[in-house]
């Protein structure tokens, strides 16, 4: 049944007229409308922040506290269409929340595979907003990949891929080499393994294909295993399109 203007509105949607009626609002007028227990008001303070408004460091650890705590979907959506607007600067500070909002990230393998051509959206919302960035935010993640935050790492993985893999960045060295390192680092952790051999798709590398030849021969799991020859065909099949 398809939603009323008024409960997509509780759900935090907006109009352009809605847009129109507030923007002649102050900063402070808008920051206080962030507040409020109205959620169209949040979207439409996010949004005309986003847009009048230079995103500083405050403003974005400012939608990152928001965006944390924030129950209704289209707010939501425009909290990470903002946010997914900042520069390294921003992205900077957005992995330090990798993992930590909501709660639909992977926390056990999956128990069927994943059979479409396209690079799985990241589950994770940090994640999925820097999957939409610019490529230059790439070293910022590739540096998540180096710390022991196990939780970050999950994460931040999905998004490399999901950048590289629509980027055509399939021959990136720096890049292979520090998820290869990733790989020997984690390799107990079943679930970065798999998002490791899932990322791979996104490079035609001898070093990876190699890699993944030897996962889908002998990994202990299977899903790693059908994952691994998941990415084979995806690489072979990208590069008889090139």
């Amino acid at each position: 049944m398809k939603s009323s203007d008024s409960q997509l509105k509780i759900r935090g949607k907006i109009t352009n007229e809605d847009i129109q009626q507030y923007s002649n609002h102050t900063q402070i007028d808008l920051l206080e409308m962030l507040k409020s227990k109205e959620a169209y008001k949040r979207t439409i303070a996010v949004k005309i922040l986003s847009e009048k408004y230079d995103l500083n460091d405050d403003l974005i650890r400012l939608f990152l506290h928001t965006l944390k705590k924030e129950k209704k979907l289209y707010t939501k959506i425009e909290l990470c269409d903002a946010l997914s607007n900042g520069d390294v600067q921003s992205a900077k500070i957005m992995v330090e929340y990798l993992g930590q909002i909501g709660n639909n990230q992977h926390t056990v393998l999956p128990t069927n595979s994943f059979n479409k051509v396209s690079y799985p959206l990241p589950r994770d919302i940090i994640a999925r907003t820097l999957a939409h960035m610019k490529i230059s935010i790439l070293p910022v993640l590739m540096d998540v990949l180096k710390t022991n935050n196990s939780p970050a790492i999950r994460e931040v993985i999905d998004a490399i891929g999901f950048i590289c893999f629509y980027n055509t960045i399939h021959s990136n060295t720096q890049i292979i080499d520090a998820l290869i390192l990733c790989l020997k680092d984690n390799y107990n952790d079943d679930i970065t393994r798999w998002k490791l051999v899932r990322a791979f798709e996104s490079f035609n590398d001898i070093n990876v294909i190699k890699t993944l030849m030897d996962i889908e021969q002998y990994d202990s799991q299977p899903i790693i295993r059908n994952e691994a020859k998941r990415s084979l065909r995806i690489i072979n099949s990208r590069s008889l399109l090139n």
